[in-house]
């Protein structure tokens, strides 16, 4: 169910003195050849000395060249995994953004993998570090989400200035079975509907740093 008074989505499992469990980077090596001779001391073998020598008089040893490597690149991992429409710092770049965000909810859950949703909110979203602790539960208990928890029907920026940034975000939580890693069902979670009201704050990218109700 969804609990009206905060807008977060609930599974049959919380409890009321608990945290909601609802929504997953040669080495160059240089080979010398030598040549041997043998035999006779006589005037052949001075002579082919002679010419030897001259030969490497006229035709110095060929020069290797090393290619000079070419500098690298750093890549932020959080912005390599953001699409390039939620990347835009525009009013459609954060509703985007946001719409990602609870895609990524949905992969975590799914995956019990808790780091996909590193560097997508900041710390002072409490409900976000909520979230993410539930999903670091199930990987702890070796429990998923058997599908997507969370549709997104709505991502709609209300507000936008150099201030302030507020994206609204609608959804439809679906029931879906928890699974143990036997892939038993352990839980269910409840289908309902949501909203929240995302305020964003933009650096390099977008993060979410609340996750409200709407007034």
């Amino acid at each position: 169910m969804i609990d009206d008074r905060q807008g977060t989505p609930m599974t049959a499992a919380a409890r009321p003195h608990r945290t909601p469990v609802s929504y997953a980077a040669a080495a160059l090596a240089v080979g010398l050849l030598g040549a041997c001779t043998s035999g006779d001391p006589g005037p052949a073998v001075t002579t082919a000395r002679t010419a030897s020598s001259s030969a490497s008089s006229a035709s110095p040893p060929p020069t290797t060249t090393t290619p000079t490597p070419s500098p690298t690149t750093s890549v932020d991992p959080v912005l390599a995994k953001i699409p390039a429409a939620a990347r835009l710092e525009t009013q459609s770049g954060a509703a985007a953004f946001a719409r990602f965000y609870f895609e990524q909810l949905n992969r975590s859950f799914m995956d019990a993998s808790p780091e996909i949703l590193d560097g997508l909110f900041d710390p002072s979203c409490r409900i976000c570090t909520d979230l993410q602790k539930s999903s670091r539960e199930l990987e702890a208990q070796s429990r998923h989400h058997a599908g997507n928890t969370l549709t997104v029907t709505l991502a709609s920026a209300t507000v936008f200035n150099k201030k302030d940034r507020q994206v609204l975000v609608t959804l439809d939580q679906h029931s879906v079975a928890v699974l143990n890693k036997s892939g038993k069902r352990v839980d269910t979670t409840k289908s309902g509907k949501g909203a929240f009201v995302a305020a964003l704050r933009f650096t390099d990218h977008w993060v979410i740093t609340d996750l409200g109700r709407p007034s």
